[in-house]
């Protein structure tokens, strides 16, 4: 009988062990994705916001003024001072839709008559539709983004893509597009 509580006993106690060993959940309270973001460099700052839930790296040249509206400009001024780059993320309830969704709704609402490119890719593991040509303030890339039934829209201006040597725009969107990050929402 004592051999059999024995080995019940060495079972429980490496049961145990092994579970406390097992990799698991970060504990409440710990910001896990909030740490994977990307890390500022000489050459790069990092943005985060918290109440719409992203973080991301900007050239370290730019500003960045996060009072609802994301304007990131070289030149370091309240408001919307125009400027070589500007990046504008906007997040919305997606209202149960896709970003493909979205942007199928958003081209057909405009009828015939504009050249409205667009493609998809992946951008911190959720699919993202990547759409150049439609109306607005300036010609703009826009980037439609489902996340946790929230709409990210990141729209880069003025989009004029230059084939030869890349932009300052061209070189905002690459930092921008390879470090998106979704964190936790306050």
């Amino acid at each position: 009988m004592k051999t059999r509580q024995v080995w019940i006993l060495i079972l429980t106690v490496t049961v145990l062990a092994l579970a406390a060993c097992a990799p698991g959940e970060a504990p409440a309270g710990t910001p896990a994705e909030a740490s994977s973001c990307p890390t500022t460099t000489a050459e790069v700052k990092l943005l985060t916001n918290t109440t719409d839930a992203y973080c991301l790296l900007y050239p370290a040249e730019y500003t960045a003024n996060t009072s609802g509206l994301v304007v990131i400009n070289p030149i370091a001024a309240p408001g919307d001072m125009p400027g070589e780059a500007w990046l504008d993320v906007e997040v919305q309830d997606a209202a149960g839709k896709t970003a493909a969704q979205t942007v199928d709704e958003a081209i057909a609402s405009l009828g015939e008559g504009f050249n409205i490119t667009h493609f998809e890719v992946d951008v911190d593991g959720e699919q993202a539709v990547v759409v150049d040509g439609l109306p607005g303030v300036d010609s703009n890339r826009q980037v439609f983004i489902v996340h946790d039934g929230r709409l990210y829209d990141l729209i880069f201006m003025p989009w004029f893509p230059n084939p030869v040597e890349p932009t300052a725009l061209e070189n905002l969107y690459t930092i921008v597009m390879d470090s998106f990050h979704f964190v936790p929402a306050e």
